[in-house]
């Protein structure tokens, strides 16, 4: 068994807490890292990067179970993290071949486990180790009136959309928001948005497009600025440095 320094259990259950469950797909190559393990597998201050990520959640009192979709090629590596940590309330799936194969093989699990369609879960990218406690509480605030929640950063930069190089237009950036995780939705809207999209080739790269596109109110809360998604290897370098700004405690 490989050691991973600093395994904690989850904090006291508050009684008054909103519960939910999450879905973290984690089934990406993570191409642009290179080399043969995920990027949501290398380590971060002596732990994968992943088991901050899961951390976050097992420590959450809102958070009652969380679903790991993971690719055939690496559940032994994910099932060997979560034994270190003694998680139990995690549990492992086989993910997809895309994002939203992933999140609905995740929701179907969370069904089979008992769950109805008015509960409360949300998904979050594996590679987003810094989600907020605060962040996840606000956005399930927000869920009790729209039918999904999503956090975002407004742009400060001046958006273009190009076609071959070329700017065919500007949009105005007050109407743009940069989307975030965990997005916050009632599991069956995001199971019946999630498998219309795939049938019909939808292309969502986030669970909040396919829901709103059904036809749902998703609400947007504001995002926050350390909750970075690591995609590239400056990225990581960047979360090195913000991971002494953090507690486990």
């Amino acid at each position: 068994m490989r050691s991973f320094p600093g395994a904690t259990r989850g904090g006291d259950d508050d009684p008054n807490a909103m519960r939910c469950a999450v879905i973290i797909p984690a089934a990406g190559s993570g191409t642009r890292f290179g080399g043969d393990l995920p990027k949501q597998f290398l380590p971060l201050g002596g732990r994968p990067l992943i088991a901050h990520t899961i951390g976050r959640f097992h420590r959450h009192p809102s958070v009652e179970r969380i679903v790991v979709c993971v690719s055939p090629d690496h559940l032994a590596t994910m099932q060997e993290i979560a034994d270190h940590f003694r998680w139990g309330n995690v549990k492992i799936v086989r993910g997809g071949e895309s994002r939203q194969e992933s999140v609905l093989r995740g929701a179907d699990s969370l069904v089979r486990g008992g769950l109805g369609d008015d509960s409360i879960v949300a998904a979050h990218d594996a590679v987003r180790p810094f989600v907020p406690a605060d962040l996840l509480d606000r956005l399930l605030e927000a869920l009790a009136h729209a039918d999904g929640a999503v956090p975002a950063t407004m742009p400060t930069d001046t958006i273009h959309r190009i076609d071959g190089g070329v700017v065919v237009e500007t949009p105005d950036r007050s109407l743009l928001a940069a989307a975030q995780t965990p997005q916050c939705f009632r599991l069956g809207v995001l199971q019946s948005a999630l498998a219309r999209a795939i049938e019909e080739g939808w292309p969502a790269t986030d669970e909040a497009a396919a829901v709103a596109r059904c036809g749902y109110r998703v609400r947007v809360i504001e995002g926050d600025p350390r909750n970075i998604k690591i995609t590239r290897p400056v990225d990581f370098e960047s979360a090195v440095r913000e991971l002494a700004n953090w507690s486990d405690e």
